[in-house]
């Protein structure tokens, strides 16, 4: 599996429909001064491309607003990049999710930001076209 195909499918994984309470989440505090809601925190492991760490987070931005969704991400990534970096991963993932809609079945939207390490060191972010 590539990170081209990650995207999809983190926000199918990580996405959809729960039955019961809302997520639970950590609020963190960004170099930025803005909370951050952190769904969690882990590695995948991808056969074709190695290790990548993912950041979920709960997002009040509205999901059609790309711009806002990515300016977040921006924010969020200049404190998470140095976790990433100590992690020893050619690549991360930023995980947005909406708070979930529902009582008894709730349903989220996501949206993924993958930022891949390039041969001089620097981080892009593949999302971008």
């Amino acid at each position: 599996m590539t990170l081209k195909m990650l995207s999809p499918l983190v926000v199918m994984a990580m996405t959809g429909c729960t039955v019961g309470s809302g997520p639970t989440y950590q609020v963190r505090q960004l170099s930025s001064g803005k909370s951050l809601r952190v769904l969690g925190v882990g590695q995948m492991n991808f056969p074709d491309s190695g290790p990548a760490l993912v950041l979920q987070y709960q997002s009040d931005v509205d999901f059609d607003n790309k711009a806002g969704l990515r300016k977040e991400a921006d924010e969020i990534w200049a404190d998470f990049k140095a976790d990433v970096e100590k992690s020893n991963v050619g690549s991360a993932v930023l995980s947005a999710n909406a708070p979930p809609k529902g009582t008894i079945v709730q349903q989220g939207q996501g949206f993924n930001f993958v930022f891949m390490k390039q041969s001089d060191g620097t981080w892009k972010c593949t999302t971008d076209k």
